[in-house]
């Protein structure tokens, strides 16, 4: 019934109204107002709006109210508006520069016509934006072509942008302190991927897109309009480029090896590595004016050994590659056996990456009123042993969690811009993608050490990845939008629609092969070698066996629809008003297998309250001064992810069989060393599964946002702007078991130690008690619910000079501060299948502090500089003397915080249900009379530079650009993770570590896995 409802609201607001578009849908637009010298309105003038290069004209009349709007313009260079009005001198702009998502509004005074003046000429478009309510910039061409880049994943310039910064250290981002959510869109349509919610390939691929086929893209942070959704974090408009009435293209090589590399701090050698990344674009007309291609095709190769080593005290001798500790019973030839297991940790292990890109673009002007477009962008990539992407590792991780990565994306999209009349636009959008991401073992490493089969020795991993094979996922996404503007007296009224179909294919078992854990090393020296030398329990000295069975695939669809409506209205000539409200709803997949025992897992709730009003406020203090506010609700997206694990979590689908040596009937069920069960064993046989499902009531998390902003242009060529950003995330997810013991009533008190053994203090905790679980049949039963909550304070400061005189410049500085009740990061706000981020089961308040992504100051610096050194002719200074370029980005950052944590040895409190944790609840062990994310990694200093040599050919505008770039000039390092154990507790004392805590653990850096220096030289032709 709610699926037809939805249906037909959907049908009606096709059907009921005559147009619908938006300047935000990877275009932009410009608007304005006519007046006289007494300020008063000119209706019935012709306004013509075009671009030579782009083939595109628009006319106009202004209406009643002196208002023209021209929405969904494409964006570009070259853009004229000319009016004319009886009796009036006409009005000319030109070459001016159009943004995607840019409203330019213009305030036009013109003089009643004389024989002296007849037509006012000015080149110079307001810099100030002065209906813009939201928090958004523009990365345009200029920057994107000729500041430094890393890999040249284009994405990553998001990160110039004020109340944005990294999420860990692998790529992901974070707006206003959201851990994910954010939206990613190519020319208007939602390529996100719905399983990770991450950008299209996630970050381990070198680009989604090519950067040569990018034109300019929009990053919005805060107070998006209604014309956006499913982003509770931020929204990244890219477009592409297209094809124009002038011919032009581009062909490139970048090159890079170990000679350009300094050392990584964490690994003892640098390794060789060589990277090529080459490509060409062409883009033109087919028919001047009509019809225009554009094509791209990009090409990556990589060699990149990774440093692997194995670090862990007490357990392996790192120098003579052998175990610690083992001893009788195990004969010598046992304990030597196991060591020819460790050299294959230590070394370089082989690693490449080759990346095909490729991007065609049609645009075909059917007429004035009548636009098509339609693109298609290719991506394959494939790493062998890729899935760990540092340059070293030293926790073992290049053997026991590695193997071979495969990413293959597809994006098709069709747009159709249709303008009925001159005060309506219509936009329809097709959007198909396909985002496949599959991992499996690398073939090179099974033959050595124990094949298949998962093994640990007192926390040292010797067998391969657990979670391999995996496809995760397979997304196939379909979107179709119609959205639009009817431009009426003082408003602008737009409305649209948008229906979205993700399925995600999974192909995922945990330990599908079985999994052996050993308490000791000699333990382990006694089932690895012959059985028969044991004289007891031959092939079962294992601790711990872990098996899962059952079905691996998961076929899930998420359909999703969003509905708008907003006007625009020019309250005065001062004050403009965007007044909107969205609504979503998420049509939700269903388990068709659940557990009796908890029909909650049969049923994910779908929350329908999901209306969102947004209100904008822009008011013209004067031609240059801006003043803006702006208020919304933004709800999130259902995460694929979460959808897997609530199919495969519910004990039916997937079955985890978990066996221990301490009861004696799991011991003589379990296997033999080195096999597997071919079936699950049943009855008392069998440990207790964990369950996860989602509170029945649950509803869509969200945040609210609301920015104060004053903008103010200086000069002709630079604006500074000063923001509040206030954002509150609200029902966020955090999880319950509602299988442990109740909090009792008995308290226990710790005493609280120097690193010298003197007692500084004490802690008193109440305990969980209990030996058994309520429900002795499970293990935890993980309810997912609303019960986290976040806050962003910030102050933003930005100043911005467009390319003027040969110089273009950026400096934003934030100043912020994240509180929240556990969120976590981006990629761990997934899966919510456990607990364990709490210290008190469902008191999530208690754990209320600075965030894990609080970063308190960012300053980022960023400039084009193109000096002319002199202005006379000749052959030296024009190849030698001038024709330079200079460009850098600096990045000075404050360090991320980490949570102190305690290890506990014994089980101090009889009766206690878990030694993990000191309240023995078994879940956050963290230190609890610290707050948390008390410790800080150093803050981080970066500068990236680059200098380039123009050598133009004769007059015409062919050119080749001699590059050299540099990461990371001054070398730089700020660690990344740090050793966070500060407490261990033994016999109820709590002794300070100091030596351990706090120091470094790893440096990783993004795209390269490492934090040190890189360059790299490159030759680029225009044309």
């Amino acid at each position: 019934m709610r699926s037809k409802l939805i249906a037909s609201l959907w049908l009606c607001l096709i059907l009921s109204v005559p147009v619908l578009a938006q300047s935000t849908g990877g275009l932009a637009g410009i608007s304005g107002v006519l007046r006289d010298p007494s300020g008063a309105v000119i209706p019935g003038a012709k306004v013509v709006i075009s671009s030579e290069s782009l083939g595109t004209i628009r006319t106009l009349t202004t209406n009643e109210a002196g208002l023209f709007a021209a929405p969904a313009l494409p964006p570009g260079q070259g853009y004229r508006v000319s009016i004319t009005a009886a009796g009036f001198a006409g009005y000319e702009l030109k070459d001016i520069v159009l943004q995607v998502g840019q409203n330019l509004d213009l305030n036009v005074s013109v003089a009643v016509a004389t024989s002296t003046t007849q037509l006012e000429v000015t080149t110079a478009a307001p810099l100030v934006e002065d209906t813009k309510t939201n928090v958004s910039q523009v990365i345009d061409s200029q920057q994107i072509t000729d500041l430094p880049i890393n890999g040249r994943r284009v994405d990553s310039f998001v990160l110039l942008t004020p109340g944005v910064t990294n999420d860990g250290t692998f790529g992901m981002l974070t707006f206003r302190g959201v851990a994910g959510h954010n939206s990613f869109l190519v020319d208007g349509n939602d390529t996100t991927e719905q399983f990770y919610n991450e950008n299209a390939g996630r970050t381990r691929i070198a680009s989604q897109i090519s950067q040569d086929a990018v034109q300019e893209f929009e990053v919005v942070s805060a107070n998006y309009s209604a014309e956006y959704g499913r982003a509770m974090g931020g929204v990244v408009n890219t477009v592409t480029r297209s094809g124009s009435n002038q011919l032009y293209g581009t062909a490139y090589w970048f090159f890079r090896n170990q000679d350009f590399n300094a050392r990584d701090r964490y690994a003892s050698f640098n390794p060789a590595e060589t990277r090529h990344q080459t490509g060409a674009s062409l883009g033109g007309a087919i028919k001047k004016d009509k019809l225009f291609y554009f094509f791209n095709f990009d090409y990556t190769y990589r060699d990149f050994p990774l440093v692997s080593s194995y670090i862990r005290s007490g357990v392996l001798d790192p120098i003579g590659q052998t175990f610690i500790g083992c001893g009788a019973p195990a004969t010598t030839s046992q304990c030597q056996a196991i060591n020819g297991l460790l050299p294959r940790f230590y070394g370089t292990l082989p690693r490449t990456v080759t990346q095909d890109l490729a991007l065609g673009r049609l645009d075909y002007h059917l007429s004035e009123r009548n636009t098509l477009s339609a693109s298609l962008n290719y991506q394959r990539f494939i790493s062998p042993n890729g899935i760990q992407t540092g340059i070293s590792n030293t926790g073992g991780g290049g053997v026991n969690s590695n193997g071979d990565d495969a990413v293959r994306v597809r994006q098709g999209r069709f747009a159709w811009t249709a303008i009925p009349t001159s005060s309506t636009v219509n936009e329809f959008r097709f959007g198909w993608s396909t985002d496949r991401q599959a991992d499996t073992f690398d073939n090179s490493s099974l033959g050595q050490g124990l094949g298949l089969l998962g093994v640990s020795v007192n926390g040292v991993t010797l067998g391969p990845a657990n979670y391999l094979p995996r496809v995760e996922p397979n997304e196939t996404r379909y979107e179709f939008a119609d959205n639009g503007s009817w431009t009426k007296g003082s408003h602008v009224i737009k409305f649209g629609t948008d229906i979205a179909s993700a399925e995600d294919y999974t192909y995922f078992i945990s330990n599908f092969f079985g999994s052996y854990t050993y308490q000791t090393v000699t333990n382990f020296a006694l089932d690895y070698t012959d059985q028969g030398l044991s004289a007891t329990n031959p092939g079962k000295h294992w601790q711990r066996y872990v098996q899962t069975f059952g079905q691996p695939v998961v076929d899930a669809t998420i359909k999703d629809y969003g509905f708008y409506l907003e006007d625009q209205w020019r309250a005065t000539s001062k004050l403009t008003v965007n007044l909107g409200a969205r609504y979503e709803y998420a049509q939700l997949p269903q388990p068709s297998l659940f557990n009796h025992d908890y029909p909650q897992t049969g049923h994910i709730p779908t929350g329908n309250k999901n209306l969102e009003p947004r209100l904008g406020l822009a008011y013209r203090l004067n031609d240059k001064t801006v003043l803006r506010a702006g208020y919304g609700i933004f709800h999130a997206r259902f995460i694929g992810s979460l959808i897997d694990n609530l199919y495969t979590n519910n004990g039916v689908l997937q079955t985890a069989v978990t066996l221990n040596n301490t009861n004696s009937t799991q011991l003589a069920a379990g296997p033999t060393f080195p096999n597997s069960l071919a079936g699950a064993p049943t009855g008392g046989s069998v440990g207790a599964a964990s369950l996860q499902f989602m509170d029945p009531h649950a509803r869509t998390p969200y945040s609210e946002q609301g920015t104060l902003a004053l903008e103010r242009q200086v000069g002709n060529d630079t604006a500074v702007t000063a923001s509040y950003i206030w954002s509150r995330g609200v029902q966020l997810m955090g999880v319950r078991d509602l299988n442990l013991p109740p909090l009792s009533s008995t308290t226990f008190t710790y005493a609280v130690d120097d690193a010298n053994g003197n007692q500084v203090g004490s802690y008193t905790t109440p305990m969980y008690l209990g030996t058994t679980r309520p429900d002795p049949r499970y293990g935890g039963i993980n309810q997912d619910e609303n019960g986290i909550n976040s806050y962003y304070n910030a102050l933003a400061v930005q100043v911005r000079k467009r390319f003027s005189h040969g110089f273009q410049a950026d400096v934003s500085y934030t100043w912020s501060h994240e509180i929240d009740d556990g969120q976590g990061g981006g990629s761990g706000a997934l899966f919510f299948s456990n607990a364990f981020n709490y210290t008190y089961n469902g008191n999530f308040k208690f754990d209320k502090g600075s965030g894990q992504l609080d970063q308190r100051h960012r300053l980022v610096f960023s400039f084009v500089w193109l000096p002319t050194f002199t202005h006379r002719g000749g052959a030296i200074n024009k190849y030698l003397v001038n024709n330079w370029e200079f460009s850098g980005i600096t990045t000075m950052a404050s360090g991320r915080p980490y949570t102190a944590m305690v290890n506990v040895l014994d089980t101090p409190v009889p009766g206690m249900f878990s030694n993990f944790s000191l309240n023995g609840s078994g879940l956050g062990g963290r230190v609890p009379f610290w707050p948390v994310n008390s410790l800080y990694t150093p803050p981080g200093y970066r500068s990236d530079v680059r200098l380039s040599k123009i050598v133009p050919f004769g007059e015409t505008k062919h050119k080749m650009y001699l590059n050299f770039e540099v990461f990371n000039v001054s070398n730089t390092i700020a660690d990344t993770s740090i050793n966070t154990q500060a407490y261990t507790e033994k016999g109820g004392v709590l002794t300070l570590t100091p030596a351990a805590y706090g120091q470094g653990l790893g440096a990783s850096g993004f795209p390269d896995g490492t934090q040190a220096r890189r360059a790299q030289v490159s030759i680029r032709f225009t044309y």
